[in-house]
This record gives C-alpha cells, sequence and structure tokens, in this order.
C-alpha cells in the first residue's frame, strides 16, 4: 500500500470539485453531493481526499453536528472500486478519525444502505455501532442504517503509523497543513 496520502481538500479548485462530484456520483447514484455541495462542505466542514499514487482513491466529507457540537456527520465515505478491498477504506477511516480527536470531537455519525454490507462490515469492524433504520431517510425507499463510533469508545482503532500513511498528511507529521 505504498504511494497512500491523505489530504484535506482547502480552498478548492473548481476542476477539483467537479472531479470529486463525479467520485460522489460514481458512489451514492442520485445521493451523491455535487460539485457546488462539496464546495460548501470544504469551506465549512472538512473533505478528506486519499491519493494512491497520486490518483484520487477514495473521499470523506464531514461536518459538525449543530446539536450536538461533538459529533460529527459523514455526509459521504467512499473508496472507488478499483481500489476496494485492499485496506484504504480503513486508513481512510483511521485518518478521519485521528483528526476528530485532534479536533476535540466525541465522535462519528453516518447514514449507510442497509444494502451495502461491505461498507457496514467496514464500520463495524472499526467500532460503529448501528443507532436505528431510519425509513426514507434520503426519500421514498432510501432507508438508511444510522451508525455511529465514539472517540471514548476507539483506543484499539488508533491513526497514523498504524494506519500505514506516508506523506506530509500522516498525523503527527508536524509538517501537515454518504452513504
Amino acid at each position: 500500500m505504498t504511494g497512500a496520502t491523505i489530504e484535506r481538500v482547502v480552498d478548492p479548485d473548481p476542476s477539483v470539485l467537479a472531479e470529486l462530484g463525479r467520485y460522489d456520483a460514481e458512489a451514492f447514484g442520485q445521493t451523491g453531493l455535487r460539485s457546488f455541495d462539496l464546495g460548501v462542505v470544504a469551506h465549512v466542514g472538512a473533505i478528506y481526499l486519499l491519493r494512491v499514487d497520486g490518483v484520487a482513491a477514495g473521499s470523506c466529507q464531514l461536518l459538525r453536528m449543530f446539536d450536538e457540537p461533538g459529533m460529527f456527520w459523514v455526509f459521504g465515505f467512499y473508496v472507488r472500486p478499483a481500489w476496494q478491498g485492499r485496506g484504504f477504506g480503513r486508513r481512510l477511516l483511521s485518518y478521519v478519525a485521528e483528526q476528530v480527536r485532534q479536533a476535540g470531537g466525541a465522535g462519528l455519525r453516518m447514514s449507510v444502505s442497509p444494502a451495502n454490507r461491505a461498507a457496514i462490515g467496514l464500520y463495524e469492524g472499526f467500532g460503529f455501532e448501528t443507532l436505528r433504520l431510519a425509513a426514507d431517510f434520503y426519500g421514498p425507499g432510501e432507508d438508511r442504517y444510522l451508525m455511529e463510533w465514539r472517540t471514548s469508545s476507539a483506543g484499539r482503532h488508533s491513526a497514523g503509523a498504524a494506519a500505514g500513511l506516508t506523506g506530509p498528511e500522516a498525523p503527527g507529521d508536524r509538517r501537515a497543513g454518504r452513504d
């Protein structure tokens, strides 16, 4: 898994937003975020981009929750098909979890399609718990499990070197600048 880096997308160029919008649509279909939605998330929340050998391989978009400011809502989390099944999802999730810890966050919440068994397995293996099934979460027939991970119960999910990150984006490196 050499050549993998994770960076926070800050003040993104429109071409980067368009690229991420295409990948979001690839991952989530009609419920994916569009480039202008992603621009808002990049400016008021955070978008983390996983690159493998310089190619965009995955992303995570999150915002703090208004009613529970210690919690972060994951708007989208995906690894593109060519990179799935090789540990990149876990690495990205570990990195994001470390960023939440460093920001003083209490944890992550997200929705996931009941049909997305691979994602559910990743999240449960990381320590997420299913809170409930939310019927029609994204509209008629778009049911989702609501899942939560808390920093206080996640001691075995440390980031940094254990996540196999390299480059200036690795946690602890002082150079670090939806389903």
